[in-house]
């Protein structure tokens, strides 16, 4: 009552989520999580589905976008913050810990290459990242704060499809993104931008050119990564090599994504080409080898979308578009059993070594 009581007393009409978030009793964490596609202006419907399947799931954390223009669309004076409200309800209801990627920079901050088409401004870097982009992500920070602890700095910054910069300019938004989140947020980790493929190592040489002492503006490694089974375990050494000799050794690899196709006409692997029973043994099979050779946790992508290999990775199949203008009607592949048992599992011992932990701290 006295948090309430001093902000109404001082005009402000929100109450942030960590006046509650004290209550909220978290998952035990474990390395299976949950790569969402849920986006800030999605409906409250599709929201609070992908949370429940992805809870069902046995994921113990949820990741989606959070695009600043989805915030601060119109200006930075007058934020929207009914979108992240309902996120921040719903990771404290299904107590699924959110890590929340900060793209999409508002258009009257960008400073984009010269014949950039308007409907891309929001793929561009700000023009002062410091400034009151870096505000902006102070203010998310501040209002998830309690219940949103983990931030990703752009999605695929590697890809021009997701980010019209250089990799200095990348550099510079992680080092002051990074530093406004932990401004409002001490205890949050920050992610670097997922990285699509080990091609891109030429790509972040020139990011960590462009900023010395770059590793020091976050907290996990972050790598996107598919392929045939026998390869996994190759990739992950791959990248810990290369975060290593760059003063990132002690810094947790996350995947924040990975799925394979349940469309046989994009099972590359040979002994998973038979569908949705195929998708379901890779997963069963690659999710404890990525775990084995290094990933902290491994984010396996929730529902249909986009094209191509894409197209059916997610353990949900059936009308699950965000846009769709029908109700959504949601099918549980193989897949998300097989996730489900793993996830399960996982939570289980999770438990029982918190309990012990906690055992030997109170003798």
């Amino acid at each position: 009552m006295t948090v309430v009581f001093a902000l109404l007393v001082a005009g402000v009409w929100w109450i942030p989520s960590a006046a509650f978030a004290a209550s909220v009793s978290w998952r035990p964490d474990t390395p299976y999580a949950s790569h969402s596609m849920v986006y800030v202006n999605s409906s409250y419907a599709f929201k609070r589905a992908m949370f429940e399947h992805a809870a069902a799931s046995g994921a113990s954390s949820i990741r989606l976008d959070l695009a600043l223009t989805g915030v601060f669309g119109v200006d930075s004076r007058r934020p929207d913050w009914s979108g992240v409200d309902e996120i921040t309800a719903l990771s404290r209801e299904f107590r699924l810990r959110v890590t929340a990627v900060l793209l999409s920079t508002p258009w009257y901050l960008t400073n984009c290459p010269a014949g950039t088409p308007f409907e891309r401004t929001h793929l561009c870097a700000p023009a002062d990242p410091a400034g009151e982009w870096a505000r902006q992500v102070e203010q998310v920070a501040a209002r998830t704060r309690g219940t949103i602890s983990h931030f990703e700095i752009v999605n695929e910054p590697d890809g021009q499809w997701a980010f019209l910069g250089s990799p200095a300019d990348y550099a510079a938004m992680l080092v002051a993104g990074s530093a406004a989140i932990r401004r409002a947020n001490p205890r949050a980790a920050v992610l670097m931008g997922g990285l699509m493929h080990l091609g891109s190592r030429t790509w972040m040489d020139q990011v960590f050119a462009a900023q010395p002492g770059l590793a020091s503006s976050f907290d996990i490694v972050n790598v996107h990564v598919r392929g045939r089974l026998a390869t996994l375990p190759r990739v992950m050494r791959s990248w810990q090599r290369y975060f290593a000799s760059r003063g990132a050794s002690r810094k947790p690899v996350w995947v924040t994504e990975f799925g394979y196709a349940s469309d046989p006409a994009y099972q590359r692997d040979l002994g998973y080409t038979d569908g949705e029973a195929g998708q379901a043994r890779y997963l069963r099979a690659a999710l404890p080898a990525l775990i084995n050779a290094g990933a902290g946790k491994v984010f396996v992508t929730l529902r249909d979308n986009m094209w191509g290999d894409f197209a059916s990775e997610g353990i949900l199949g059936g009308n699950v578009s965000d846009s769709a203008s029908g109700p959504l009607q949601v099918r549980r592949k193989a897949a998300f059993r097989a996730l489900a048992t793993l996830g399960q599992r996982a939570q289980v011992t999770a438990a029982r070594a918190s309990k012990r932990r906690r055992v030997v701290r109170r003798k």
